[in-house]
């Protein structure tokens, strides 16, 4: 099933797990009943102490999975307080940690009209809040817990623009992003993308655990030509993490290659990497793919100008670094942009069955005279990753190209996304259940 058509069921549909349809919700002992098939006594003891003590409330929506990996049950209920205002309700998450079921995550959320509109399913692996934000926009976040932490895995978004609907789709975890628009009378696509996001990160920033910095491209969907030739993973697939300065934009790409072929001459056939980048947005929305401000979306499918291309060569690893052999760009490059051609720098590594390029690049080839990173806000930069990979030097015309989207290098809509974080924010949402503990403990040893 369309991942799309998949999460809108979700959005109308919850309730087929254990939702309520009642138009008033349950009282505590009826969802008790009803947890005694998964759960002993004590385990559903557990979930009263935690839920609103000394006042009224209902239940609406509950359902029963495994959502922290481990096996066990855990338990999503969304529950309305007895009183309180502006439509609000509480989901309470709770996961069995060494045999108790503890309440690891308590999200308060306003619905739209009917309570019903917050709705819990856990499917997957993952345990999905689904939210009608106001008529015809839903948002379903999927949560993951592991090891002391409750990070959010996906999320879906749907909203109507004008006589569009938009619909993105975002894995925090593969960093894969889907988007399109579609004709809200027909059901007809007008526009859509698939692609990897890339990461990056001030240089100086440390990584917890739950947040994703390494994008991995590994699909068959993204093997733009050569698909006859490859044969999986071990044959060719490759990882990007990225970070940044001030001045300088870094890569970290690894290509995972049984056969890799590298010479000393550029004149033989050898494996490559390109990177690509597309600096262009348009419209008032700053959006690189389409311009939503105007009564019709206008797309770019094409672009004239604000396009670079790099082709980095690993060398053979002995005698000849690394290099990068080509670099272009559809724009007629300023004085300062031609030296700061000269600060690119390039070393690469062989490792078993793989080899490491690193690569600095410096905002100024790209007109910038420092990271476009403004206002606190994240930082938009079109970008698609080729590894190129000949298995066989005298028969070059098999190579293979895997890429981290469906990549045409003459249409702008099939470029991945490369996104700055600024200082101080995260791409996603991780929250440690025992932050609060450590911090009073830290607190009280004199920190």
């Amino acid at each position: 099933m369309n991942k799309f058509k998949l999460y809108i069921c979700f959005a109308l549909l919850f309730a087929t797990s254990n939702a309520v349809f009642s138009q008033s919700g349950m009282r505590y002992p009826e969802l008790e009943k009803r947890l005694e098939p998964y759960f002993a006594e004590d385990l559903i003891t557990d979930i009263r102490k935690e839920l609103p003590q000394n006042t009224n409330y209902t239940i609406w929506g509950w359902d029963v999975g495994d959502y922290s990996g481990d096996g066990y049950y855990d338990v999503a209920i969304s529950v309305k307080i007895a009183g309180e205002k502006n439509n609000k309700m509480n989901v309470f998450l709770f996961v069995d940690i060494d045999g108790y079921l503890t309440k690891v995550a308590q999200y308060p959320y306003e619905y739209y009209e009917l309570p019903l509109e917050i709705g819990v399913v856990i499917k997957d692996g993952t345990c999905y809040i689904t939210r009608k934000l106001e008529e015809f926009n839903w948002l379903i976040r999927g949560y993951r817990f592991e090891n002391g932490v409750i990070m959010v895995y996906d999320e879906f978004k749907t909203q109507k623009i004008g006589n569009y609907t938009y619909e993105t789709y975002n894995n925090f975890n593969s960093l894969q992003y889907d988007e399109r628009y579609i004709e809200t009378a027909t059901g007809r696509d007008l526009m859509s993308a698939n692609y990897l996001n890339i990461i990056s990160y001030p240089r100086s920033k440390k990584i917890f655990k739950g947040y994703a910095n390494e994008t991995y491209s590994d699909y068959i969907d993204y093997v733009r030509s050569g698909a006859y030739h490859w044969d999986g993973l071990d044959d060719c697939s490759f990882s990007v993490k990225s970070a940044y300065d001030e001045d300088y934009l870094y890569f970290v790409i690894t290509v995972y290659d049984q056969s890799i072929i590298a010479h000393n001459y550029e004149y033989y056939p050898s494996d490559n990497v390109e990177l690509w980048f597309d600096i262009n947005y348009v419209g008032k929305n700053r959006n690189r793919l389409m311009d939503s401000s105007k009564k019709e979306i206008a797309y770019r499918t094409n672009a004239e100008f604000g396009i670079f291309n790099f082709v980095v060569y690993p060398g053979d690893f002995y005698e000849r670094k690394a290099y990068v052999k080509e670099i272009c760009s559809t724009d007629d490059l300023y004085y300062f942009q031609q030296d700061a051609v000269g600060s690119i720098k390039v070393v690469s590594s062989l490792m078993d069955d793989s080899y490491q390029l690193k690569i600095r690049i410096p905002f100024l080839i790209f007109g910038f005279e420092k990271a476009p990173v403004k206002n606190n806000k994240f930082a938009e930069i079109g970008c698609s990753i080729v590894v190129n990979d000949i298995d066989n030097e005298y028969r070059p015309e098999e190579k293979t190209e895997v890429c981290t989207s469906n990549f045409n290098q003459n249409n702008p809509s099939t470029y991945g996304s490369l996104l700055l974080v600024p200082e101080g924010q995260w791409y996603g949402e991780v929250t440690n259940i025992y932050r609060d503990y450590i911090l009073n403990h830290l607190k009280d040893l004199g920190f």
